[in-house]
């Protein structure tokens, strides 16, 4: 069975990873897995005069867009990839890959999914997960602060100076070029939010085969 891939795309702390997993968790038991678009950021950190204070991980040109292309196509065709793992410790891919294989469905998150067109043909269906500015930058803050370490202050400039022109520029325009999207305005319920998209994939793939 050739894999049925889906894209979840979305701004930064829209909601798109937790929706990525709940979709995943609802097909299991078909070996449904979520591919995260972060694995192929670039090899920054070994690049030469790299410095991560002032390198912008917000734009597309930051992923190895070219390489997610073609282990999506190679998993399409049904053969394993030995996908990168990235430590955001020194900003440099791990020594070590991880084997992912196909399944009938494939998961694939991440900021920037829609932004290159030879990647965004190879998706069989394609999210935008939606939240206001404002929404999207109390969360952002709420968990940087709180998992990572960060000052509100460094939050805070790092969202006026980066993090929203970029979303303004290289994500919003993505919306558009969704086939589903999907509100996230407000206290999230993802099994309400992705039920939809749960049907459709269940009448493609499974053709009502119990998920």
């Amino acid at each position: 069975m050739k894999p049925f891939i889906l894209a979840v795309t979305g701004g930064s702390a829209s909601g798109k990873t937790r929706l990525a997993q709940s979709l995943a968790h609802a097909f299991a038991q078909q070996g449904c897995y979520v591919i995260p678009e972060d694995d192929y950021y670039i090899d920054a950190g070994n690049m030469p005069g790299f410095d991560a204070a002032t390198f912008n991980f917000d734009e597309p040109a930051a992923k190895d867009h070219g390489l997610l292309t073609a282990h999506l196509q190679t998993l399409q065709s049904g053969q394993p990839v030995n996908a990168p793992q990235y430590d955001f410790g020194t900003h440099c891919r791990c020594i070590d890959t991880v084997t992912r294989k196909p399944a009938p469905v494939l998961i694939v998150e991440g900021l920037h999914l829609l932004a290159t067109p030879e990647l965004a043909k190879v998706f069989d269906l394609t999210v935008f997960v939606d939240a206001s500015d404002e929404i999207r930058f109390e969360r952002r803050l709420a968990r940087d602060v709180a998992e990572r370490d960060r000052t509100p202050e460094s939050v805070r400039l790092q969202y006026q100076t980066l993090v929203r022109p970029m979303h303004d520029k290289h994500v919003e325009p993505q919306r558009h070029r969704a086939n589903i999207v999907i509100e996230n305005m407000g206290e999230p319920d993802f099994d309400r939010m992705g039920a939809g998209i749960e049907a459709r994939i269940q009448d493609k793939v499974f053709m009502g085969e119990p998920a």
